[in-house]
């Protein structure tokens, strides 16, 4: 990638400067690169922090679809690439990979954050329920009865 956002003149594919050919085989390459895996776990990962418990089986679902889609990149990949661009491609990818890993950082540390709120909010409402009644709110599990 040169500092125009092309790759060796093949043109910046979000973009669309490629032709759909040289999109396809731009996604083989990245598809059927050493770090691809690696990727996709931490984009998996990212997506698996806020996503609600009962929507995981839906990213499994994709994910496991996601291997046919890679065979079939892995064999049509006929592009190829110099060693500059290739250069360019896995510092590109190396880059990317610690971007997703620490942005799956900070969506921990904001849902903690959130949750600690909303655990200390309900614990207030609690308290509150119980001085205007004077009855406390039946727990449930040993976390207060709004949890």
């Amino acid at each position: 990638m040169n500092g125009s956002g092309e790759i060796g003149g093949v043109g910046d594919v979000s973009s669309m400067a490629v032709s759909g050919e040289q999109h396809h085989q731009l996604k083989a390459e990245i598809a059927t690169h050493p770090l691809y895996e690696q990727l996709l776990s931490a984009h998996v990962s990212c997506l698996r922090v806020a996503t609600p418990i009962d929507q995981l089986p839906i990213i499994d679902a994709q994910l496991s679809q996601s291997h046919h889609l890679l065979r079939l990149y892995a064999q049509n990949n006929t592009l190829s690439l110099s060693q500059q661009q290739r250069q360019e491609l896995d510092s590109f990818l190396g880059q990317y990979l610690v971007v997703l890993c620490s942005f799956r950082e900070q969506l921990h540390q904001h849902v903690r954050v959130h949750a600690v709120e909303a655990v200390m909010a309900c614990r207030e409402i609690e308290h509150n329920f119980q001085s205007l009644t004077g009855s406390e709110v039946l727990t449930r599990g040993g976390y207060g009865g709004i949890l």
